[in-house]
């Protein structure tokens, strides 16, 4: 597990409803139902699938790192990903010279750490740091928390959006149980990434351990906290970073 200290969130809201640092508040928003700032519109790098705007994150502990925010601005968070986010998220991926070098993740609503409702996916460049944990057979054990993966065959390159989604619902009913949320549930709190062709679900209990400060988003699962001050890192240490990770995620 690392930590990554990134100054600048301390500009940015940490949970759903918190305000923006005053400096950002008066910058034009991603369209009417967002609540994502665009401070310069060379942030946006194009549009994918004719559904998803790509941009520079603002906040970024990493470069580079993107954004891929659906165009409808009323689409949320906490929904489940769709065909039409996958397709997006497979292009991102097949960009020449950079795609093959990102991983994506998907903060599935408020448990699993989003601090922003209008939907959007993340792209960074990998590998993730515990990748390995999660697909290695005899590294598994050492995750502390369930988890739910698939392996395209075929590849990234070799599928749509439409095959993605349907791995991707029943690994979310896999998670639901896990949640001992009923299938008929239409909000499932979960974290996903996408790297070398692996699709890999976390249900998410929640997004940090009540009264301290050590909390995690997806990246954090993935074994890369981010953090605007080295604060956190003492609850973290004192709970112990498999208890805290065990109790973010439903203990294997």
């Amino acid at each position: 597990l690392e930590f990554r200290i990134c100054p600048a969130f301390s500009r940015k809201p940490h949970s759903i409803g918190e305000k923006l640092d005053p400096t950002y508040t008066n910058l034009p928003q991603w369209g009417p139902g967002s609540d994502l700032f665009c401070p310069d519109p060379r942030m946006k790098l194009a549009k994918l699938n004719g559904t998803h705007d790509l941009a520079f994150n603002m906040f970024c502990v990493d470069r580079p790192q993107f954004l891929l925010l659906t165009l409808d601005s009323y689409r949320r968070q906490s929904e489940l990903l769709d065909a039409s986010d996958f397709q997006a998220a497979l292009d991102m991926l097949a960009i020449p010279g950079i795609g093959s070098e990102l991983y994506v993740i998907f903060n599935g609503g408020q448990e699993a750490g989003c601090s922003r409702v209008h939907k959007h996916l993340q792209g960074l460049r990998g590998p993730p740091p515990a990748f390995g944990n999660f697909v290695d057979e005899g590294r598994r054990g050492s995750v502390p928390f369930r988890f739910f993966a698939h392996h395209f065959a075929e590849g990234f390159a070799g599928v749509r959006g439409e095959r993605v989604v349907g791995v991707y619902l029943g690994l979310i009913e896999r998670a639901k149980e896990a949640l001992g949320l009923p299938g008929s549930a239409s909000v499932c709190p979960h974290g996903l990434f996408m790297w070398r062709d692996w699709l890999v679900v976390i249900p998410r209990r929640r997004s940090g351990i009540e009264g301290t400060k050590a909390s995690a988003a997806t990246a954090g699962m993935l074994g890369s906290v981010w953090l605007s001050d080295e604060g956190p890192v003492e609850d973290w240490v004192r709970l112990g970073l498999r208890d805290v990770l065990g109790q973010l995620g439903v203990p294997p």
